[in-house]
């Protein structure tokens, strides 16, 4: 079963220590992506700042599948 997870980076403004607030937006984002482009996807929210950034061409894609 293939799996894609979505990590988000969180805005000082929008990030908050309550964890509903957090669920309600990464539910938003999950029904978005859903209606959008039709799959399903783990979404994670992370921290201002926390996704490395990329130096050149961005790598849009990490394959975790194994085998």
């Amino acid at each position: 079963l293939n799996v894609i997870a979505v990590l988000v980076e969180v805005s000082e403004h929008t990030f908050s220590d309550e964890i509903k607030v957090l669920e309600r937006l990464a539910q938003k984002i999950r029904a978005e992506i859903k209606d959008m482009l039709g799959v399903t996807c783990q979404v994670k929210l992370v921290e201002p700042r926390s996704i490395q950034r990329s130096e050149g061409k961005a790598q849009r894609v990490i394959d975790r599948r194994k085998g």
